[in-house]
């Protein structure tokens, strides 16, 4: 796996992102996002782009997701058509493409963060 990180968020952004969430973060995420503000990760096979979280309010906004995936968050994506996101209600991380985003269209990527870096072992 080949993991570039972004530099780690202030102790106000991350607050700022804490005081907004009003669901269920993936077990793991908080921690990884404390030290790197989105991140770039690759294998031979997979790539994800992890989006800062100072960005992550507005880029949820501006693709529309309460509109379209109301039950979800998105986290990041694979580079192309799929994004990664949080199931608000239980914090597990799907996939979900954003064209043709919605709740019925998500499938289930993982249980928690930890299992979700391990896909790029």
């Amino acid at each position: 796996m080949d993991l570039n990180r972004e530099s780690a968020p202030s102790k106000e952004d991350v607050n700022l992102f804490l005081n907004k969430v009003n669901f269920n973060l993936p077990e793991g995420y908080l921690e990884f996002m404390k030290e790197s503000n989105g991140a770039d990760i690759t294998n031979d096979e997979n790539y994800a782009f992890l989006w800062p979280i100072t960005d992550l309010f507005d880029l949820n906004s501006d693709y529309e997701v309460s509109s379209f995936a109301s039950d979800f968050f998105l986290f990041g994506s694979d580079g192309g058509g799929t994004a990664y996101a949080i199931q608000k209600l239980s914090g597990k991380i799907y996939t979900i493409p954003f064209i043709g985003m919605s709740n019925q269209e998500a499938s289930l990527f993982c249980n928690n963060f930890d299992e979700f870096l391990n896909t790029f072992e």
